[in-house]
């Protein structure tokens, strides 16, 4: 005999978006009043006032526990989640050149578990315990990160589609939202790699932290990308069923 759960697709998603929002609230919050000298140190040993988040994931308590079971719950949810928007999308059936599109969507869901996986890399193995691994984490997930929601954007607005069928208002809305928040967060990342650089160039006050608060947008423009497929599961909205 097996029981059923059934939870609704729109509380699913909610789940996705508070997990790391409340990660990095809690992280950063704790960290400012708790570890704010340590974690600002830089070879430089000069003056910031904000932490990079790999000095928060890194070796303070109880940060780096709330940020691993926090975004290792996330990472399984989003998985999910991730396969679940393949499956939606290859169903569509108003798709023109149907087997190249299959194709470029299973391509680029690939991309985005790989993303996933980076993150888990990324989290699970700080600076501070294999620092190359640490850093492999992090490039691979800029570089899939940043091409999946390229492949996404690019596909939304220029994959030809039947006669027929036009874009409503509302996908017009979801995309346009997406691309906001994908130029949000290339330029957020450009940004903090100009300050990253002169830091350890120049050894200037402060520029570090200028540093770590563009990485804060970073990784926010990201969340809020990825919450744009709650607008539009909204308006299929379904359940997701689990049994034991």
């Amino acid at each position: 005999m097996s029981s059923r759960v059934q939870i609704s697709m729109s509380n699913f998603l909610r789940l996705t978006l508070f997990l790391p929002y409340f990660a990095f609230i809690t992280c950063i919050v704790l960290t400012i009043f708790k570890d704010i000298e340590k974690s600002t140190r830089t070879h430089c040993k000069v003056s910031n006032f904000l932490p990079s988040i790999s000095a928060i994931t890194a070796g303070f308590e109880p940060q780096r526990f709330i940020w691993r079971v926090s975004f290792g719950l996330n990472s399984i949810i989003r998985y999910l989640i991730g396969y679940l928007q393949l499956q939606r999308l290859l169903n569509r059936h108003h798709i023109a050149s149907r087997e190249f599109y299959i194709l470029i969507q299973k391509i680029n869901s690939s991309i985005h578990f790989l993303e996933l996986t980076f993150l888990l890399v990324l989290t699970y193995v700080s600076s501070n315990e294999i620092k190359l691994i640490h850093q492999c984490g992090f490039i691979g997930f800029m570089i899939c990160s940043l091409l999946h929601m390229l492949c996404t954007i690019l596909i939304d607005y220029y994959w030809p589609r039947t006669k027929t069928t036009c874009f409503n208002d509302r996908e017009k809305f979801i995309r346009a939202k997406r691309l906001k928040w994908f130029i949000y967060n290339i330029i957020s990342f450009f940004i903090s790699l100009y300050f990253f650089f002169r830091h350890n160039f120049f050894c200037e006050p402060y520029i570090y932290s200028m540093y770590c608060f563009f990485e804060y947008f970073v990784i926010l423009t990201n969340i809020s990308y990825h919450s744009v497929i709650r607008e539009e599961w909204d308006q299929e909205e379904g359940q997701i069923q689990f049994f034991y």
